[in-house]
């Protein structure tokens, strides 16, 4: 197996509404990356639970560790600089993006990197991916193990 260098260590999630986004901008607050375009990133603060958002804040800033996606952009109505994590929903697909945040695409889109076959909460242990996933991608905290292969 080989593992997807897209983004990194995670802390834990808060559940915000959108109605607080800008307040919300915090380590451990999930985000919708609703544009991911380089000059242009757009954000919404989201609830971890939901599939659509995607990331986890990691930290406020733009020093990111080399396994973070890095998102310079609006959230809200703030601009932002932010180290971001997977928080990937199963069965979804995204377009990679280098260092910017995977962009969540239709799994029949053209420009599709992986999909996610699996998720595993509350484990760090790309062993448990099966043999139909040829990507993975852990997080320690919490604990999230992310299976994934080309769709």
């Amino acid at each position: 197996m080989a593992a997807v260098a897209l983004v990194g260590a995670v802390v834990s999630c808060s559940s915000d509404s959108p109605a607080t986004a800008t307040a919300a901008v915090a380590a451990g607050s999930c985000v919708e990356v609703t544009d991911n375009t380089a000059d242009a990133m757009k954000a919404t603060v989201g609830d971890c639970s939901s599939a659509t958002s995607s990331y986890r804040i990691v930290k406020v800033g733009a020093d990111c560790a080399a396994d973070n996606a890095v998102f310079t952009g609006t959230v809200g109505d703030a601009k932002s600089a932010l180290c971001l994590a997977p928080n990937f929903a199963q069965g979804a697909c995204y377009a990679e993006a280098g260092r910017r945040p995977a962009e969540a695409v239709a799994c029949t889109a053209p420009e599709v990197s992986f999909k996610v076959i699996q998720r595993i909460d509350g484990e760090t242990d790309e062993m448990l991916c099966g043999t139909d996933a040829s990507l993975y991608r852990t997080v320690p905290d919490p604990k999230t193990t992310f299976c994934m292969a080309k769709p």
